[in-house]
């Protein structure tokens, strides 16, 4: 499991596209789908619903982006304490 992976997978979500989300993360719609099979197959389970019409999280895809928010937010936190103490 990747960083880039959740930043896919939580994007996505907030957008309910992949190619959505591919826009604002600049990359192709077929690298956020493959880069999301691939942490499915690693996982063992399905995170997306896929339609016509975008993507909607299944039950375990609400408890992987759940968790992935709290990573994503602590390595942020991170940086900014890494940041601030650098600089004081």
């Amino acid at each position: 499991m990747e960083l880039r992976q959740l930043q896919y997978l939580t994007e996505s979500v907030k957008r309910k596209s992949f190619s959505q989300a591919a826009k604002v993360l600049y990359t192709t719609q077929p690298n956020i789908s493959k880069s999301i099979r691939k942490l499915e197959s690693e996982l063992g389970v399905e995170l997306f619903r896929r339609g016509n019409v975008g993507v909607e999280l299944t039950e375990e895809g609400k408890i992987v982006y759940d968790q992935a928010m709290q990573i994503l937010q602590s390595v942020k936190q991170m940086e900014e304490l890494i940041y601030i103490d650098k600089h004081q």
